[in-house]
This record gives C-alpha cells, sequence and structure tokens, in this order.
C-alpha cells in the first residue's frame, strides 16, 4: 500500500519556475479521462475511511525505502554522481516531506556504467530496460534512476510514475527518472537543489500539478486538492506576488504554498 495520509507540497517558487535556459521541468502527465478513472476509485477509498481520525491515520505512516541507480556514460565521467550528493538528495527529501507521514530511507545505492541507459529517451526501450534490469522490491520501494535522458528528451528534468500506474505485468516500470544534473549540488544552475526529485516523488505519491485541469471550480481545482486554487498553467519565472490565472475562482495561483492531501492507494 502507498500513499496512507499524505501531506504536502512545498515546492518552492524557484524549482519550477526558475529562470534558467529552455528545459522541461517535468515529463509526469495524466490526461483528464485518466484522471476521472483514478478519482472516482480514490473517493471510494477515501469514504471507506471516513471513520478515522487523524490520529488513526497518522499512525500509517510508512517508511519508504529507496533503492538509488547512477547510470554513467563512462566510468567517473559524464553522470557520475558522487555519495555526497545522493545523501543530500535524501536529506532534501525527508525535509520537504516532513509531517506528511512518510520517511525515505537510503537501502541501497549502485552506480553503472551503461552509455544506452544514459542517453534513453523518457519511456523509451533503452530507459524499460534499464528499469526491468535494475528495479528491486515492492509497491513501498522507491526506485531512482539518474540518467542524461535522449535527443528526443534534451530539456527534461525529469518524469515518474503514478501509483495506480502500479499492476504486476508492468510493476517493473515504477519509479522515478531524473537528469543527474539537477541532483543537489548538480551541475544544472537554478535546478540542483533537490527538489525536482521532490516533485517526481510528489507524483510517485499521487499529486498532480497544481495547474491540472486548469480553470477548474469544485472546491478542488483541477488537482483535487482543495487548499490549493485553481491555475490555468505552470508559473513562468519566479514572480515576488503570485498571479491570479483563473481570476473568476477563488484565490491566487498557489506558487508560494503547501500542499495538503489525503490520498489512499
Amino acid at each position: 500500500m502507498r500513499l496512507l495520509s499524505f501531506s504536502l507540497l512545498a515546492l518552492a517558487c524557484s524549482v519550477f519556475a526558475a529562470p534558467l535556459e529552455d528545459v522541461e521541468p517535468c515529463g509526469t502527465h495524466i490526461s483528464s479521462e485518466q484522471l476521472r478513472v483514478v478519482e472516482k476509485e480514490n473517493l471510494r477509498k477515501l469514504n471507506d475511511t471516513a471513520g478515522l481520525t487523524e490520529d488513526d491515520l497518522s499512525k500509517r505512516a510508512a517508511t519508504i525505502l529507496v533503492s538509488w541507480n547512477s547510470i554513467a556514460e563512462t566510468a567517473g565521467g559524464k553522470g557520475y554522481v558522487t555519495d555526497a550528493q545522493i545523501a543530500d538528495t535524501i536529506s532534501k527529501l525527508n525535509a520537504s516531506f516532513l509531517g506528511s507521514g512518510f520517511t525515505f530511507v537510503l537501502s541501497q545505492k549502485r552506480k553503472w556504467v551503461q552509455a544506452a541507459w544514459f542517453n534513453g529517451n523518457k519511456n523509451s526501450a533503452e530507459e524499460k530496460a534499464m528499469k526491468k534490469y535494475l528495479r528491486v522490491g515492492d509497491i513501498q520501494t522507491l526506485n531512482i534512476y539518474t540518467t542524461n535522458f535522449g535527443e528526443l528528451n534534451p530539456k527534461l528534468l525529469g518524469h515518474s510514475t503514478f501509483p495506480w500506474d502500479y499492476n504486476a505485468q508492468t510493476a517493473y516500470l515504477d519509479g522515478v527518472v531524473v537528469k543527474y544534473v539537477a541532483v543537489s549540488g548538480g551541475s544544472a544552475t537554478n535546478w540542483n537543489q533537490g527538489a525536482v526529485f521532490v516533485h517526481e516523488v510528489g507524483h510517485w505519491l499521487g499529486l498532480y500539478h497544481t495547474f491540472q485541469g486548469g480553470c477548474v471550480d469544485g472546491g478542488h481545482g483541477g488537482d483535487y486538492v482543495t487548499d490549493t486554487p485553481a491555475q490555468a498553467d505552470s508559473t513562468s519565472g519566479c514572480p515576488a506576488a503570485a498571479p491570479d490565472t483563473c481570476p473568476n475562482l477563488p484565490g491566487p495561483d498557489p506558487i508560494h504554498v503547501r500542499r495538503r492531501r489525503r490520498r489512499l492507494s
């Protein structure tokens, strides 16, 4: 079981809105049709826990074991991630998820030299082969892979699976892939504070983008989180004052707030 009681997410404005050369910060998406199916099932699960108190839910806190796989193009060369960078990124994960009920513990770190994996595009045959060979654990094991992505995704910083994607046939695909330069202390200016990992792990635990669905009313916007106002699109730059891209709905864009969500899966 993944996603028990979930309270998140302080993705600072600088994380996915930093002024930087043209990048694609996140490649994790869900269609409106799939979202409706997922949320119908999530509502059923939440109704099953209607009688539980916050204390009951807090007792379901989960320790998530992390299997970290650093993929390099050459030994000690492009793609190399240090032990200190891995440890600091895990520390950033725990700091960002503090109070959520989730704790991340590095269970193993492995380094591989495999140019095809390192340069594999998102969801490519090479990336799938990498995951099939390297993935360990069950649904509560977070498998992280740092690669470079390929020529079809040169601007991509990361992508993740959602928890409802997990099934017996394709369990090996479960996990988070992030461009190696975005690790904490990496070389990606403005994107090297570990927050790209926080963002993708948020998806892995079941969070949507705050701008999911755009200006959708209904008390939760399009991201199904009640305390994040609706947002039309992702934010560009890092404005001191939050814009209001859905002026006919309450609240400015939630670019400086924590997000709270309870989700069972």
